[in-house]
């Protein structure tokens, strides 16, 4: 995800650059000394003499798109100085911590008062129920009535009238699932408040698991990482993608660790690995949890599905920290150029 980030605001910059430096194209304009004959043009001749001059930054510019490549290349040379599969992970990183986080969607409403849609996740696996609540503020409504939906067809696959809390400030609901439930939803909730009708919608995605992660094996060392083997039981062949935060035993978060995959039914195992430098001298024992289990889609416009895991988390075996070799993550030659391409922007050449 941040390799991502970092590819978007280098294409951003060189977009910039090449704005800045980019021809510029003006059209002289022939005039006679005396009135001449309408002519009428022809497409087939070049009637039009086209001036190009560059367009040139003036110093400040430079300097600062120089700053921004510079800036941009120091970030990356710190990116690159782990492997892809092992990323280093700090309390900082929410959305890294909380994969499956829900937004609030929130409505305001006359006179300082709102009513909003919560919901626990945003992603639920068969055979979870759907639990919302509308949650009132400065408002009591009159009714409420909560709709399940697909999104793509708009079939409705549950609904129901919501009974308030005795405080009348929370209407809580859950919808049972059922085993054809697959895809993006949309949760519609209507309520009546003040002689109006208002309306909340969120989307949600719920999927009958593709694979279920059972357990870990044995962990052992391989050169510089640390390779723990996920425990599988797929249902689905595809290629698959899986990621997890590893964390010490207190629960502290030490990296973020993703393997692929191709995995056919039945048992499988798929290996994350824990760079030596992202261990922070730590040997263990650990903890591996917040999984993220994506069968991609194997073709375009086809979405992607998603397994679950038996459980949260598995605790990992301490390992001989000293076994752990001390060579150094080596850049690949697309990374090495793309590294030397925005030193060079950055010293101006």
């Amino acid at each position: 995800m941040q390799k991502k980030v970092l590819l978007s605001l280098l294409l951003v910059l060189i977009t910039l650059a090449v704005f800045w430096l980019w021809p510029k194209t003006e059209t002289a304009v022939v005039s006679a000394g005396k009135a001449q004959a309408p002519v009428v043009a022809d497409p087939q001749k070049d009637s039009l003499a086209e001036v190009t001059e560059p367009v040139q930054m003036d110093q400040y510019q430079q300097e600062e798109l120089q700053q921004s490549f510079s800036l941009l290349s120091q970030v990356y040379a710190a990116e690159l100085s782990y492997p892809p599969y092992s990323r280093p992970l700090s309390a900082a990183d929410y959305q890294l911590l909380n994969p499956n986080h829900f937004d609030t969607v929130a409505l305001p409403l006359e006179g300082g008062a709102s009513a909003s849609l919560v919901l626990p996740k945003y992603r639920f696996s068969y055979p979870e129920t759907v639990v919302f609540t509308l949650v009132m503020e400065g408002v009591s409504p009159q009714y409420a009535r909560a709709e399940l939906r697909e999104q793509q067809s708009g079939k409705v696959l549950a609904q129901a009238d919501l009974t308030a809390t005795p405080d009348s400030t929370e209407w809580p609901h859950q919808f049972d699932a059922s085993e054809n439930w697959d895809g993006a939803m949309e949760l519609v909730v209507l309520f009546e408040a003040e002689g109006k009708t208002q309306q909340l919608q969120t989307g949600l995605d719920y999927s009958y698991p593709v694979a279920t992660i059972t357990g870990i094996g044995s962990s052992s060392t391989r050169g510089a990482d640390l390779v723990i083997p996920v425990q599988l039981d797929v249902k689905k062949t595809g290629m698959y993608r899986l990621r997890a935060n590893l964390f010490t035993e207190s629960k502290q978060p030490l990296a973020v660790l993703t393997a692929e995959g191709k995995l056919t039914e039945g048992a499988a195992t798929l290996d994350l690995k824990a760079f030596k430098q992202v261990l922070q001298q730590q040997g263990g024992p650990y903890w591996l949890g917040t999984f993220v289990l994506e069968l991609r889609s194997a073709r375009p416009g086809e979405v992607s599905r998603y397994g679950d895991s038996k459980e949260p988390g598995f605790m990992v075996d301490a390992i001989n920290f000293g076994q752990l070799s001390d060579e150094p993550f080596v850049l690949s030659d697309e990374e090495k150029q793309r590294l030397l391409f925005l030193q060079r922007l950055a010293d101006g050449g």
